[in-house]
This record gives structure tokens, sequence and C-alpha cells, in this order.
């Protein structure tokens, strides 16, 4: 049977993006495919992402400044570097319109959750954290369909029932799956599924740098391994700044497995290092994230 009952409302009626590249460029394309969209405006530091999105429909506005970008903008989503975010979000404060809700796509929810409750404006901020991404940057690298299915971390310190209930339902209609988490526990989950991969992948891309060995040499696993090592250092930056000892912990951690896989080599005990790899393969066919 086909209900008749209709779709819900999309809680925001106009978005306002503070950073129009491979993250915001794609959460515009998202908004302007739903039935009924919101007004989406946006600035950026590459006027050109701007224009581009203009050109092909998702932008309704290019704001040349921060008060434009805001005015009558129910949602503020920061997506921009997690270095740049800070500076932001305290020069933007008082520009927001005041039941605003404000959001940001960084891979750490702590430092911007604890500044906007120091600057007595947590009762308005969610943190989001989608599970997506790519190595390409600005609005070119952009995809409409970055965000459906993907988990989408969302946390929220002294924010009220109603900003929360706003942001689940904004992720909800585009498709993603909203997951609640406190910003300390989320933090540091992203030191070992997040930050710890795109570390490694560094490490192993500067190991076969250093050994004359270009990507262009590497099977399509190898490939699959260095993928990461693309990714934007202007992003990474903010991010390792304020990532704390759980990523140090990680790393060890990562120096220990490998040390151990050395050793069993040089003692010419391959068994050893097969009867992980079964571990491994079990770990493995655990299946995706569900």
């Amino acid at each position: 049977m086909i209900s008749s009952a209709p779709a819900p409302l999309f809680p925001f009626r106009q978005v306002a993006l503070v950073g129009f590249g491979l993250m915001g460029g794609s959460l515009g394309r998202a908004l302007k495919a739903l039935p009924q969209p919101p007004r989406v405006r946006a600035w950026a530091s590459e006027f050109r992402d701007l224009e581009e999105g203009m050109a092909v429909g998702v932008l309704d506005e290019a704001a040349a400044d921060p008060e434009e970008l805001f005015r009558g903008s129910d949602l503020v989503v920061y997506a921009i570097p997690m270095g740049s975010l800070p500076g932001q979000m305290e020069e933007h404060r008082g520009l927001w319109e005041p039941e605003a809700v404000v959001t940001d796509l960084g891979s750490l929810k702590g430092p911007p959750q604890d500044l906007m409750e120091r600057l007595g404006e947590g009762w308005r901020y969610v943190g989001s954290h989608p599970m997506a991404g790519g190595e390409g940057t600005g609005f070119a690298a952009s995809r409409e369909g970055l965000y459906r299915g993907i988990p989408v971390w969302l946390t929220a310190g002294s924010a009220t029932e109603g900003s929360k209930a706003r942001l689940e339902a904004f992720w909800t209609a585009l498709g993603a799956r909203p997951r609640w988490t406190t910003a300390g526990e989320h933090d540091r989950r992203m030191a070992w599924v997040s930050h710890l991969p795109q570390l490694t992948a560094n490490a192993l891309a500067t190991v076969l740098e250093g050994e004359g060995l270009g990507r262009d040499e590497l099977g399509p696993g190898g490939r699959d391994m260095t993928r990461l090592a693309g990714s934007s250092p202007e992003m990474w930056s903010g991010i390792l700044a304020g990532a704390g000892p759980e990523l140090c912990r990680a790393l060890r951690s990562m120096e220990r497995a490998l040390a151990e896989l050395r050793r069993a080599l040089e003692a010419g005990e391959a068994e050893r290092i097969v009867a992980r790899m079964e571990g491994n393969r079990e770990w493995f066919r655990g299946g995706p994230w569900k």
C-alpha cells in the first residue's frame, strides 16, 4: 500500500555556507536536489568557486560579506578548514540571526563546541561530521551524492532540543544517517578511524618516495592505500594541531604492529604474519559500518 502522507517539511528556509569547496559545494548540490530546496547563499575565499556554483544553479546568491551572507539565514554551515574555524566563528558572532542554528563539518568536534560554549552561543551549536570527503579541492571537486547514505556524527553540548532536532532532520532529509555522540568520544574515535589512516598513508608515501618509486608504479591496492596522501595539507594542519594525545597513542600502536611484522620476517617466521593476516581477514569480513 502506498502511503499518501506528506513528506516532512525541510527544517530550514535559507542556508548560509561559509566555504564552498568540496564539502560546501557538495552540500549546496545536495540541498538544491531536494524536492523543495531552501534558498542557498555562500561565501568562499575563492570567488571562482562561487561563480561556478552560480553558473550551474547550485547557489541562489554569492555573498560579498558575512553580514549579507547571514541575513535571513536560519542555518549556518561552516565548511572550512579547522585552522580557520575558530577565528571565523568569533568574528561572525553577533551576525547570525537570533534563531539561527550553527554547525560545522570538521573532523574535530571538541574545539568548536568549547569555543561556542565560551562565546555563550552553545544553545545554537550542533556539531556535524559527515564521514565523507575526497582528495580534491574547490567546487570543481564537489558532487551531489557525496552525503547520500553516509553516517554523520552529531554532537551537542548545551544545544537546545529544537536545535538538535532540526539538525538531525536536516541530515536525514539529505539522505544521510545521523548518529549522536559526545564531542569527546567523537574526537577519540576519529583519531583511530580517520586521522590514523591519513597519517599512515602519508608515511607510506614518504617511504615510497624515498625509494624513488612513484604512485604510477603501484597496483590497485597500493593506489587505494596512498589515495589519502593526496589530501589537502591546509585542511589537515588545523586538525593535527587540535588532535591531542589520542592520535599519538594510535600512532604508537601502529608502530608496534609494524615492528612486530618486521621482527617476524627477520626471524623467518612467516607463519606468524600469515596468522595475523587470517585474523585481519576475519575483521575485514565484519562488513561495512552499519
